[in-house]
C-alpha cells in the first residue's frame, strides 16, 4: 500500500455521521483526525463532538459513559461535562477544577449530515457549508466505506475529466460551465452520456452534473436527466480517520416532483413519492458501484507533485492551486 505524501489532516468541514445514525442519548466512539473522540446527542437533541478521554483521570467517555440531560457523565468518577466541555459537577458534590475541561470541536448539522470543523491550529471556522432546500426531496439513502486514501484525492475526481471515460465508461463528456473557485468553494458543470441502467429505456441517457465542493471533505453533485425529468443529489463526504485511512460517506436524494409517465408510460398512474424512493434506492446502488470503481486506484496510487498533465485531463492544476489553502502555511506535501 503506497502511503500518500499529502499532509493527512487538511483544514475544513468533515462529515462524522449522518443525522439518522445518531439517536438521542447515544454515544459513538471513533477516530477523527488521528484522535479518539466521542459523538453524542444530549437530551435536547444537540450533537456534540468531544475528545474521548476524560480530562480528570483519563477514562474513555464512550466506554461506559452516559448522557444525563445536556451532559456526558464519565464512568470512572461521575464527572459531568456539558456541550462546551465544561465540567459542571464531580461525582462527590465538590467544586470542579477550572482546569478540568474537555476538548470539543465546532459542529453543525445540515442537510441530513453532522459535520465537524478541523483546523491544525484549533482555529474557529471562518466559513460554513450552506444549507440546501430539503422540501420536496426524499431523505437520504446512505452508505459508508473505509478505505486507504485522502480527501484531496477523492475530491480531485470531480475535476479529473479524463477518468470519467477511462474508469467509468461515460461517453461524450463535455464542459458546460468552466471551473470557478471562490474561497473554499469550487464548482463546475459537465454533461455526459451513460447507460440508462435500471431505467432501461434506450441504450444511453444524457445527464448534466453540477459539482459543488466545499473544502476537501464536503461535496455534492446536482444531477439532472432531462429525458426523464429526474433531479438527484449525490453527496460524497471524505473524512480522515488516521494518517492513512478515510471514512467515505455517500448519500443520494431524489426530487419527488416527478412525472412518472415521462420515465415510462406504464408508470402514468404510479404515485410520485413511492416512485421517487424506488428510484432513489436504485440510484444509490448505481452510485456505490461507480464510486467503488475508483477504489483500486485510490488505494494504490501515490501523489505526484507536480503532475505531468496533458490536454484532456481537465482543470486538475487549477484544483490543486485551490486546495493549497486547506494546509498549514499552504504546504500540501510532506516528505
Amino acid at each position: 500500500m503506497q502511503k500518500s505524501s499529502l499532509y493527512p489532516f487538511p483544514n475544513g468541514w468533515y462529515a462524522i455521521s449522518f443525522s439518522s445514525e445518531l439517536k438521542t442519548a447515544e454515544i459513538k466512539s471513533f477516530q477523527f483526525m488521528g484522535k479518539e473522540v466521542v459523538l453524542f446527542r444530549t437530551a435536547s437533541g444537540k450533537p456534540v463532538l468531544m475528545d474521548a478521554y476524560c480530562p480528570h483521570l483519563g477514562a474513555h467517555l464512550g466506554k461506559g459513559g452516559s448522557i444525563e440531560g445536556e451532559t456526558i457523565r464519565c464512568p470512572f468518577h461521575g464527572f459531568k461535562f456539558n456541550a462546551e466541555g465544561t465540567c459542571t459537577e464531580t461525582g462527590y458534590n465538590t467544586k470542579p477544577s477550572p482546569k478540568c475541561k474537555a476538548t470539543t470541536y465546532p459542529i453543525a448539522e445540515k442537510n441530513g449530515v453532522i459535520i465537524a470543523f478541523h483546523h491544525h491550529e484549533d482555529l474557529l471556522p471562518e466559513w460554513d457549508v450552506p444549507e440546501v432546500e430539503m422540501e420536496g426531496w426524499t431523505d437520504l439513502a446512505t452508505h459508508r466505506f473505509e478505505i486507504f486514501s485522502h480527501p484531496q484525492e477523492t475530491s480531485e475526481n470531480s475535476v479529473d475529466i479524463g477518468h470519467f471515460t477511462i474508469v467509468h465508461g461515460y461517453r461524450n463528456v463535455g464542459v458546460v460551465n468552466d471551473l470557478v473557485t471562490e474561497g473554499p468553494y469550487l464548482t463546475s458543470t459537465y454533461t455526459m452520456d451513460r447507460s440508462a441502467g435500471f431505467l432501461g429505456r434506450g441504450d444511453k441517457l444524457t445527464a448534466i452534473f453540477t459539482v459543488h465542493v466545499h473544502g476537501l471533505g464536503y461535496s455534492f453533485v446536482e444531477v439532472e436527466v432531462p429525458k426523464f425529468g429526474l433531479k438527484t443529489r449525490q453527496y460524497v463526504l471524505s473524512t480522515p480517520v488516521d494518517g492513512n485511512k478515510i471514512q467515505l460517506r455517500l448519500a443520494t436524494s431524489i426530487n419527488k416532483n416527478l412525472t412518472p409517465s415521462k420515465i415510462n408510460p406504464l408508470l402514468a398512474i404510479f404515485p410520485k413519492t413511492p416512485l421517487a424512493y424506488l428510484i432513489r434506492n436504485a440510484t444509490m446502488n448505481g452510485y456505490k458501484h461507480d464510486v467503488s470503481q475508483d477504489f483500486k486506484i485510490w488505494q494504490n496510487k501515490t501523489y505526484i507533485h507536480p503532475p505531468a498533465l496533458s490536454k484532456g485531463d481537465g482543470p486538475v492544476a487549477q484544483y490543486r492551486v485551490w486546495a493549497k489553502q486547506f494546509y498549514p502555511d499552504g504546504v500540501e506535501v510532506v516528505s
